[in-house]
């Protein structure tokens, strides 16, 4: 029997390629660290959710489709829209919130102040201001310059940065604009004021301190040798005043006619230095050994004592 040969097979098989399980095991773990991450923004989520008191839902789509809705909307809008940006903030990354943002056509800037109102108004001592009659968006927006305490003393009818909450009410937008920066650029130069005062003081304390530390390092010797320069440096200084004296009694001298009141307040005046220095001298037992000593009529003789004045001014001479 002949037998038919069979023809050789031309297929090929390739070889699969091995399974790196090294990179299995890390995609794995990826995606666990992904799922537990996601798991975490939500978790932060629905508490910021229950802190605010939303009820909605927890997604981008949703939440910007309630941001819309509640952009059309007043006071209520500016706190309703304020808590949707905050949880779309917190479950989404800084580069997709600011996606969203540009989707719903709201500026960065808006954003931070719709979220800064909503955390400082949304709770119970925000409630007159809010009840205001006349209160609007604006103006809710202008009062996120007070703090909460300020809020809080408005709220119980005391007088913040120069308003009350009827002024509050009855003000329009750019009023109270104006009326809350003229009130902050005043406060802040009273703090300036007193920031300054205190900062004086403090580096007068830290002089004093440093004065006290420096004489108690000095021997007996330097301390003397201190001490008369100071005096030294006062006698001067009070040299500097007599001359200022004499030019004030130079000035009433040199005129035509001194009437004689005016001569013996020249004459008070050096007195009281010389009673003075005299006294100093008596305090400390100091003897002085004066130029000239004079009797009282002596050294305060008014050459012009003897002449009689008339009616005629003229006749008052010197």
């Amino acid at each position: 029997m002949t037998t038919r040969g069979r023809k050789a097979s031309t297929e090929t098989f390739e070889e699969k390629p091995a399974i790196d399980h090294e990179e299995v095991q890390l995609g794995t773990m990826a995606l666990t660290i992904q799922a537990e991450q996601q798991r975490a923004v939500q978790e932060n989520a629905v508490a910021l959710a229950e802190q605010l008191g939303y009820e909605g839902a927890l997604t981008v789509p949703g939440l910007e489709e309630e941001i819309r809705f509640y952009q059309r909307r007043s006071v209520e809008a500016v706190l309703e829209t304020g808590k949707r940006l905050l949880l779309l903030k917190e479950i989404s990354g800084h580069g997709e919130f600011m996606s969203s943002l540009e989707r719903l056509g709201v500026g960065q800037s808006l954003a931070n102040k719709l979220m800064a109102a909503t955390m400082k108004f949304s709770n119970s001592e925000s409630t007159t201001i809010l009840s205001l009659p006349n209160i609007n968006q604006g103006k809710l927006l202008e009062l996120l310059v007070l703090d909460e305490g300020e809020i809080e003393a408005l709220d119980q009818g005391d007088t913040v940065r120069g308003v009350k909450l009827d002024d509050i009410d009855c003000m329009s937008v750019s009023e109270l604009r104006r009326a809350l920066r003229t009130a902050s650029t005043e406060h802040a130069a009273e703090l300036a004021d007193k920031d300054r005062v205190i900062a004086q003081k403090t580096n007068k304390i830290e002089e004093l301190v440093e004065d006290k530390n420096r004489r108690e390092r000095m021997t007996d010797a330097e301390k003397f040798a201190e001490m008369e320069r100071l005096l030294t440096e006062a006698t001067l200084v009070s040299i500097g005043d007599m001359q200022v004296i004499r030019r004030h009694i130079q000035d009433i001298r040199s005129e035509d006619k001194t009437p004689h009141g005016v001569y013996m307040a020249c004459a008070n005046a050096l007195q009281r230095v010389v009673s003075e220095a005299m006294g100093i001298a008596a305090d400390w037992g100091i003897e002085l050994t004066l130029a000239a000593e004079l009797d009282d009529d002596e050294a305060f003789d008014d050459p012009n004592a003897d002449e009689e004045f008339d009616d005629d001014p003229s006749a008052q001479a010197v």
